[in-house]
């Protein structure tokens, strides 16, 4: 639901991109009418609408449990919080409604208003094209716009299904007030993928400023609408074009699995998008998974996050991936702490990132990857395997490429008998592959088992089959007067 009141204000929060820092600039006499005059202003004007993919508090891809990223991983079981009664559980059972006071349903309550930065971003949009730039700045500056639209429009998506879109005949009467139905999922992906499509078209393979959208963006971000709605015909378009960009040089596979979220090895050819973090833009996950007593970390260490042991002992034996994840340390005092033990009583360390040396305090500056080339690569085989309705050569092939990065031995004959034993296989390494990387949901949802999953592992799950979903909040049903409708399954 979107109630249209003064959306003709404008409200510019200048980040620094490069460094993450933000400025203080006085916003009371700058309107459309005035600004948008020159490159500058433009250049502003988009570094504002980054904010809400910031790492900070409160922002989507922050590391506390109301983030998008990390909530993925605490609705599948794979994270735990650090004591019994915190309510943690209330994710991994789903215990979310419509209506409630449980962790889940606040965490929908706090997300979902970020849909009205669609409504922010396409003003934007609207303003740089009626500047006075020129048209080259405008198609540039538009491109990235249309892109950050997209990315918005598929978190969103992927947690609610479709959000209310802003439409012109508002934008042209911001007084008036106007109930905004939501569109079918058809409606609301066609115009998604429209919109990243164009994008792709004119942005570049690597944008200059790091952090900023590209081409390569762009894309990821229409494969993942793809794979959401199982349009794996699409998705695979999508997917070889990704996958020829590592034959022009753009995007690889690393050598070591580890050195891909190395500080060390930042800006490397496996990553397709991360926010740039550091003084004012800091990346917490350091600080929230490193358990207080943990000997040799001078930082601030909460240990608020742990991993639970029954995702732990999913993993194979031999997989180089385990060497991210911590279960035993020595203390500060010299003791050690052991698996079922101190701050390993309910489960390990997913620590994940390397070393920040330059890490004070809770503010780690190692960036936050978004998307990398090891899910092309997967996702490609997935789509070749539904298309084909069985494994090819080329799509086994894809996968052994990220199984033998980590050490593991290639699929057996089993694993790639048929369609669903292959994909369970796909699952499987992609679960291992991205964990705490916020894609554990959205591939168990489209495999069929998230609902399954809580229900088989947590004998208190209050799962269902809507459950796929997040109930949109009680308040914005009310606020449109009937025209909003909540999802399937949910009261309301």
């Amino acid at each position: 639901m979107k109630i249209v009141k003064n959306i003709s204000a404008l409200v510019l929060v200048l980040l620094m991109l490069g460094s993450c820092t933000l400025e203080r600039t006085s916003y009371n006499e700058i309107y459309p009418e005035n600004f948008y005059r020159n490159e500058e202003d433009v250049n502003k004007a988009l570094t504002a609408l980054y904010v809400p993919f910031r790492t900070g508090w409160g922002k989507f891809y922050c590391a506390d449990q109301w983030g998008y990223a990390v909530i993925s991983d605490f609705t599948t079981g794979m994270l735990e919080g650090k004591y019994a009664n915190e309510g943690y559980n209330h994710f991994y059972e789903h215990w979310w409604r419509e209506n409630g006071s449980d962790l889940g349903t606040q965490f929908a309550g706090k997300i979902y208003p970020q849909y009205n930065e669609l409504s922010r971003i396409k003003n934007a949009i609207r303003n740089i094209n009626n500047s006075s730039v020129s048209d080259a700045i405008k198609k540039k500056a538009i491109a990235e716009a249309q892109c950050l639209y997209g990315w918005v429009g598929y978190i969103m998506y992927d947690l609610f299904g479709p959000v209310p879109l802003i439409t012109d005949e508002a934008l042209e009467d911001p007084e008036a007030e106007i109930f905004i139905p939501r569109l079918s999922d058809e409606e609301y992906t066609a115009i998604m993928i429209e919109t990243l499509d164009e994008a792709s078209r004119v942005l570049p393979d690597v944008q200059t400023d790091w952090g900023r959208t590209s081409k390569g963006m762009a894309l990821m971000l229409m494969l993942k609408f793809h794979m959401i709605n199982k349009n794996f015909v699409e998705a695979e378009k999508v997917a070889r074009q990704l996958y020829a960009m590592e034959n022009s040089g753009v995007y690889t596979l690393l050598g070591n699995y580890a050195s891909v979220f190395d500080k060390a090895n930042a800006k490397n050819k496996e990553i397709i998008h991360a926010i740039p973090c550091g003084s004012g833009n800091p990346n917490y996950w350091l600080t929230q998974v490193i358990p207080s007593d943990l000997g040799g970390f001078e930082a601030s260490a909460w240990g608020t996050f742990l991993m639970q042991w029954k995702f732990y002992d999913s993993f194979e034996v031999g997989d180089d991936r385990l060497n991210t994840i911590i279960t035993e340390y020595t203390r500060k005092d010299g003791g050690v702490v052991k698996r079922g033990s101190g701050n390993l009583t309910r489960g390990c360390i997913p620590r994940k990132l390397g070393a920040d040396s330059e890490q004070t305090g809770s503010a780690g500056t190692t960036d936050c990857i978004v998307f990398r080339y090891a899910d092309v690569l997967l996702s490609l085989a997935e789509c070749i395997n539904e298309n084909n309705g069985s494994p090819t050569t080329e799509a086994i092939e894809l996968v052994n490429r990220v199984r033998n990065r980590v050490n593991l031995d290639p699929l057996t004959a089993a694993q790639t008998a048929n369609k669903e034993a292959f994909n369970k296989a796909i699952l499987s390494e992609r679960l291992h592959e991205f964990y705490c990387e916020g894609l554990s949901r959205q591939d168990r949802v489209r495999h069929g088992v998230f609902v399954s999953n809580s229900q088989e592992l947590f004998q208190d799950s209050q799962s269902d089959w809507y459950k796929v979903r997040f109930p949109i909040p009680a308040k914005y049903i009310n606020e449109s007067a009937g025209v909003v409708k909540q999802n399937p399954g949910y009261a309301g």
